[in-house]
């Protein structure tokens, strides 16, 4: 049986995603949500909320605009927990976590990373789903952080994590954070065997990056972190790709020119310190010159062509339903 942890702000997605788990899940349950229409809380207040007010073994976290489209999701929950040692699961996660701060899908430039939900075409002309896996997935993957979409924790690991109110204060980062908590006790994975929608991806603002320089302070004596699948060396390309690919971000949401200057200034030495790259630096300083879009996508050009980039290693499946 599942506790099942919702932070509602829309009426009209909590009665769908009501309607679809009771629909889909196939076992016993109990719905908790936390009222947030009125902002009162943040999502890790809300979370630490339903933990309090839970009653079963194992305790599913989930935003309210998705849908499953899995039959029995719910016995593959139980299932996947039969095993001890897994401590959390979730539908999309990276198998690294790099010293700059970094989203778990930057990891996707290397396919190192999961990811369960079905996304639509880059092409606005189709209107099919898709399903994008790496070649290397199995039933499972571990990974290092999990994303919040929707994910699903032990109870029992309550005693020693919780949700970090004091470090985060809004609707961000609690996943990646609470993931490595986790870590600390138990395995994390991404399941292979439960897929859902969701319908939004919102938008990233400076708050956004702030936590994530915020985890990533929190985090420091632990980070980098990646797990077996990860070859040795990667960690040296990363560090440099992910600071790329933050102030790339961080550009195209318009994030203010000053706080973006002041977290390169900060990273930079990071990356160089780890891997003194030519081509990186190269890159940065073509960037300043030129402009960060028209060098990167000659760099990201090149890069495919001399095999650099895995983005090929994703398999690309179209979704036919159950």
């Amino acid at each position: 049986m599942l506790s099942i942890i919702i932070c509602h702000r829309k009426k009209e997605l909590l009665s769908a995603i009501k309607a679809n788990i009771e629909k889909t899940i196939g076992i016993s349950y109990e719905l908790i949500v936390i009222d947030n229409s009125e902002n009162k809380y943040s999502i890790l207040s809300a979370y630490n909320e339903g933990v309090k007010k839970a009653k079963y073994d194992f305790l599913c976290f989930s935003h309210e605009d998705i849908i499953f489209h899995t039959k029995d999701w719910g016995k593959n929950v139980i299932a996947h927990f039969a095993n001890p040692e897994v401590g959390m699961i979730g539908v999309a996660g990276g198998l690294a976590q790099s010293e700059i701060p970094s989203a778990w899908w930057y990891n996707d430039y290397f396919a190192k990373s999961v990811n369960n939900v079905l996304l639509p075409s880059n092409d606005k002309n189709d209107k099919k789903l898709y399903h994008y896996k790496p070649d290397f997935i199995t039933d499972k993957t571990e990974v290092v952080v999990v994303d919040g979409v929707w994910f699903c924790i032990r109870r029992s690991l309550f005693d020693k994590i919780s949700f970090d109110e004091k470090t985060f204060k809004g609707f961000h980062l609690y996943d990646m954070d609470i993931s490595m908590q986790v870590s600390q006790h138990s395995e994390v994975f991404v399941i292979n065997d439960i897929l859902l929608q969701h319908f939004s991806n919102g938008k990233i603002t400076q708050s956004y990056y702030e936590d994530l320089i915020s985890f990533t302070e929190k985090w420091k004596p632990y980070l980098p972190i990646q797990n077996d699948k990860v070859q040795d060396g990667y960690m040296k390309i990363y560090e440099w790709h992910a600071l790329r690919k933050l102030i790339l971000e961080m550009k195209d949401w318009n994030i203010s020119e000053r706080f973006i200057h002041q977290t390169f200034k900060k990273y930079y030495p990071v990356s160089k310190k780890k891997w003194n790259s030519k081509w990186f630096r190269i890159y940065f300083f073509s960037c300043r010159l030129f402009g960060y879009k028209f060098i990167t996508r000659i760099f990201f050009k090149l890069e495919k062509l001399v095999g650099f980039s895995k983005t090929s290693s994703y398999v690309k499946a179209e979704y036919i339903g159950n």
